[in-house]
């Protein structure tokens, strides 16, 4: 008896047909292009590992696709390319002199809840920059991503910067245990501001550190802002982090990009790896963020090779979403060139074809021979620019549809 499920595809996955499917490889193309030209070479690794190698305290195991080999080895599909990345240098690229600079193409599953934007399979393009902890690296990975995204065709995007040792030096100023941090952490990331004055008035020491704290991380906009939050950290232990930042955004501004930027001194990302540097990019047709990364100073050496690093990923999927919603269904992908033939012209017609073709033209040809009024009707519904008709005694004539 045939499954009700036959012919269906299950939740959070998706096909993609012609023109979505060539937006999407041309989104691939441009990324390979751009990466390249700064430098940075492709790796691939396997869409499944060990479970220990892609597991981690932040991400719920609950959240990864697991199965069981024929040996009974716990195995998973990659929810992301951060760890694959970090165990690929640790294990396989120990001796290469920094700095790496690395990009992938890769699809990733995460078991979410599916909805418009957050599928369960998606497709995500991402560099890393491993060797170097300095504001210009992060810079590099930052303008890098922004370029990027302008490339696509995307105008509205804004990508918002932070540094997650401004969260910790709270932490560590206010004297918070785990748990606590924890919250905090939550409520930041929910921008819940209402939870976080609770926080920071039930912990400092006096209502006005409660009050600094508080105004130093709801500080967003540009590099303005910067001197109120030395102002308001003073000397304390997220002072560090924001003459970091600083720095970050002079690269920025050096590599041009600074009208994409926006500093948010509250910003957190899911993940605890991050050591300094954090950021995502948003575009007003998403409710989620298309992009994000960050600094990570520590991960490889879970892996025994300890190496600084920086890096983003952009969630192509999401990509392609808000380029719908802003420009429209993407458009079939068309031919250039409709090669038809008579009787005794198809050596004539095939022979033209492969000499277009070698020219970079798409070109196709019909499969049956056609008088040159079907032929025509053919070109149009294909929506060519231009049908050559060979006839039997080897003449041929251009029309241009």
């Amino acid at each position: 008896m045939t499954s009700s499920r036959f012919g269906r595809l299950a939740p959070g996955v998706r096909d993609l047909l012609p023109a979505e499917a060539y937006r999407m490889r041309r989104l691939q193309d441009k990324f390979l292009q751009l990466v390249s030209a700064w430098g940075y070479q492709e790796v691939i690794t396997p869409t499944f590992e060990y479970l220990e190698n892609v597991a981690s305290e932040e991400l719920q195991e609950d959240k990864l696709f697991k199965f069981l080999d024929r040996q009974g080895h716990l195995m998973a599909l990659r929810p992301d390319m951060t760890r694959p990345m970090a165990r690929l240098v640790a294990t396989r690229m120990k001796g290469v002199t920094p700095p790496l600079r690395l990009f992938y193409l890769a699809n990733v599953f995460n078991y979410e809840e599916p909805q418009v934007g957050r599928q369960r399979e998606f497709c995500q393009a991402g560099v890393e920059l491993m060797g170097y902890s300095t504001p210009q690296a992060d810079a590099e990975v930052v303008a890098l991503v922004t370029e990027y995204l302008s490339s696509t065709g995307l105008s509205d995007f804004q990508i918002s910067v932070g540094h997650v040792g401004i969260f910790h030096g709270l932490v560590q100023q206010l004297g918070l245990a785990k748990e606590e941090a924890q919250s905090l952490k939550e409520a930041l990331g929910n921008k819940d501001f209402v939870k976080v004055e609770e926080i920071l008035s039930t912990h400092a020491a006096t209502p006005a550190e409660a009050r600094r704290a508080l105004d130093l991380i709801e500080l967003r906009g540009g590099p303005e802002i910067l001197n109120k939050a030395m102002e308001l950290a003073a000397d304390g232990p997220a002072a560090d982090a924001l003459k970091n930042l600083r720095s970050l955004y002079q690269g920025l501004q050096d590599h041009g990009v600074e009208q994409y930027i926006t500093l948010d001194l509250g910003l957190l990302r899911g993940l605890d790896y991050y050591t300094g540097l954090v950021f995502e990019g948003y575009s007003v047709a998403m409710g989620f963020p298309i992009c994000g990364g960050g600094r990570y100073n520590q991960l490889l050496s879970t892996f025994g090779h300890p190496l600084p690093a920086t890096g983003f990923a952009v969630n192509l999927e999401r990509v392609l979403v808000a380029l719908e919603r802003l420009q429209g269904p993407p458009q079939d992908p068309t031919p250039d060139v409709l090669v038809a033939w008579e009787e005794g012209g198809y050596a004539n017609a095939l022979a033209e074809a492969g000499r277009l073709r070698n020219q970079g033209l798409k070109v196709i040809t019909t499969l049956a021979e056609l008088p040159p009024a079907k032929a025509k009707s053919e070109a149009v519904s294909q929506g060519v620019r231009k049908m050559i008709y060979f006839r039997g005694d080897g003449t041929s004539e251009e029309t241009l549809i």
